[in-house]
């Protein structure tokens, strides 16, 4: 699972690359069917080193989707829906991820985890030529636009788009962005539970079901998030706003024992505001990516999941194992107000940004 992690983190960027480089649709496929013959291998295989081998390939091709969809959406989706886009897509991330435990339960129970693996990677290629046979959604101008600029380039003996940009301070405030909320959401779901038995002898079925309340109420707030982001251009405030509020709800529940209706309503009111987050979240980094480096972008940013992903944990198991749970919620509260204000201090361009080119004169 550590080496799933770390590829997908460390090949984010040059798959972003490779999107806007060739487009996104082949290279969406092509990680789709890596992924999914990846996990059908691990089915198959009786070596700890090819598990490991194949982990990493199948990592490698889970990180296309964030700059890929991301890229299809922004070109295929007309601008005035493209919130709700996001919305959906996020949701559906959500959604999937809950639906897999239960279907590979179900599966290996049944039929043993060889063959429950070996099964979603074929229903996965089967998803894969679906896709495939409904094409490319993004056809038409951005195709011949790219291809327009392709020629251009080459005519002009001009070398390939620098990536300086991407360590813009716009660019890295929204890297930053993401490894907050990443590590704000990863605290609540690995922690909070432990956290609130230990503070106040909450019952571990109350605080579990207070936490899946929480993860409910954060899909629902996705879409609702989604619907909001197409009505409003001020989405660093919804953001900021919605950060604020969540803030003060995590920090009284790591303060006062509370009774489990009200901590489960603070917990789900917590839960939603961060779901309405997403959608502005996707927005802000839509807009602030230069023209033709959306996949770069996305790529970049998001890699700022799997490092808030990777560092809370460590920061939270630290406290926990010294006794000191409180700052559980503490610390998560401190982390989305750093969030608020990174997302205060970007401003969104009222125009794309250009992507830097490096010239290189004519022999």
């Amino acid at each position: 699972m550590t080496l799933f992690a770390a590829a997908t983190g460390i090949f984010q960027i040059p798959m972003g690359i490779l999107v806007d480089r060739n487009g996104a649709f082949p290279v969406l496929l092509a990680g789709l069917t890596v992924l999914c013959l990846s996990i059908a291998g691990i089915g198959l295989t009786n070596s700890p080193w090819a598990l490991g081998a194949l982990a990493v390939l199948a990592g490698s091709a889970n990180s296309v989707f964030h700059p890929a969809n991301y890229a299809i959406l922004g070109s295929a989706v007309n601008p005035s829906r493209l919130g709700r886009a996001f919305g959906i897509h996020t949701f559906a991330g959500h959604f999937g991820n809950a639906l897999a435990p239960i279907t590979i339960i179900f599966l290996a129970v049944t039929w043993g985890w060889r063959t429950a693996l070996v099964t979603v990677g074929a229903m996965g290629l089967m998803v894969t030529a679906a896709i495939f046979l409904s094409g490319d959604p993004g056809v038409g101008e951005t195709h011949a636009a790219r291809r327009s600029a392709r020629s251009a380039n080459r005519g002009n003996n001009q070398e390939p788009s620098s990536l300086k940009f991407l360590f813009s301070a716009p660019l890295l405030k929204l890297f930053l962005f993401f490894v907050l909320t990443a590590a704000a959401s990863n605290g609540m779901q690995t922690f909070s539970v432990t956290a609130l038995v230990m503070l106040f002898d909450t019952p571990l079925v109350t605080a579990s079901a207070a936490l899946t309340v929480f993860l409910f109420a954060s899909s629902v707030g996705i879409l609702a998030g989604g619907i909001l982001a197409d009505f409003t251009r001020r989405h660093d405030l919804v953001a900021a706003l919605a950060f604020a509020l969540t803030a003060v709800i995590i920090g009284i529940v790591g303060s006062v024992a509370l009774p489990a209706f009200l901590l489960m309503l603070l917990l789900g009111t917590a839960g939603l505001l961060q779901g309405v987050i997403r959608p502005a979240r996707d927005m802000l980094v839509h807009a602030a990516a230069p023209e033709g480096a959306t996949g770069k972008v996305f790529g970049f940013v998001t890699t700022g999941i799997n490092v808030g992903g990777a560092l809370m944990p460590l920061g939270l198991g630290w406290l926990v194992d010294r006794g000191a749970a409180e700052w559980v919620f503490w610390l998560i509260s401190l982390v989305m107000v750093l969030a608020l204000a990174t997302v205060l201090t970007t401003h969104q361009p009222t125009e794309p940004m250009k992507v830097p080119q490096e010239h290189e004169s004519g022999t």
